[in-house]
């Protein structure tokens, strides 16, 4: 038989077993709040490793368009040069029909350039992902000014471009070209048009397609200024940031 006279163990007095359960409560929420720290410095972590390649890509991006720009500027002031060369011999009070004739006939080059595709891959997921938000807003603010107001620039290119294209269709229209490759049609159709035309009309013409070419190049020469210049600035403010932040 069991002895039912052994002495009970003693209860824990209250105020003890409070004190180890809240013990244990304290335990548990600091080893969920070193969890979170762990968490958000590792999540973090992977931002800024992620702000930094995107950065790297951007500057990339910049370097690979400053070498376009480069190599596309010396054409534009070229034709942008000859355009007002041939513009100013036709205002010369010395200059005849037959000045305006030839230049029309023989040297006016009505050919545009495409413009260059800049790459804005890296810039457009910085904003999509939030990511741009993380950075100083000295460098965010430069940022979004210089891919914004690029943005600007080329949508006003684009446009009279546009209106360029519609006034050289125009022109091939009634007339022939024979300064480039591409307008190749040979001495009889050449002569045939040129044989009987309504002066009146050609200079009309010519004051309207030359008008538009220089206001093309103009502003295809100010967004690759634009573009050339502010690029290498922001080149250097994201060799500084990534000097100074990823050290």
């Amino acid at each position: 038989m069991a002895d039912d006279n052994r002495p009970l163990k003693p209860a824990w007095p209250a105020g003890r077993y409070m004190r180890y359960a809240i013990g244990e409560i304290v335990l548990v929420v600091i080893g969920i709040l070193i969890a979170l720290q762990i968490n958000n410095w590792n999540e973090n972590r992977k931002t800024d490793i992620k702000i930094r390649d995107s950065l790297i890509s951007m500057r990339s991006d910049l370097i690979q368009d400053t070498s376009l720009i480069r190599e596309r500027l010396p054409f534009i002031n070229e034709q942008y040069n000859l355009n007002e060369s041939l513009r100013v011999r036709v205002a010369k009070p010395n200059a005849t029909v037959d000045t305006l004739l030839r230049i029309m006939r023989f040297e006016f080059n009505p050919n545009w350039v495409v413009q260059i595709p800049y790459n804005t891959n890296t810039y457009n997921s910085l904003i999509q992902t939030g990511l741009l938000e993380n950075l100083p807003d000295s460098l965010k603010v430069n940022i979004k000014n210089f891919y914004n107001t690029k943005a600007s620039l080329m949508n006003r290119v684009e446009k009279t471009t546009n209106d360029y294209q519609g006034k050289v269709t125009s022109y091939v229209n009634t007339y022939t070209f024979g300064v480039t490759e591409i307008h190749d049609q040979g001495i009889l159709i050449d002569s045939l048009v040129w044989n009987d035309i309504d002066n009146s009309h050609l200079a009309a013409t010519f004051q309207g397609i030359s008008n538009f070419k220089r206001i093309l190049f103009r502003e295809t020469k100010k967004e690759l200024d634009y573009s050339l210049e502010s690029s290498q600035d922001l080149i250097k403010q994201i060799n500084y940031y990534l000097e100074e932040t990823y050290k």
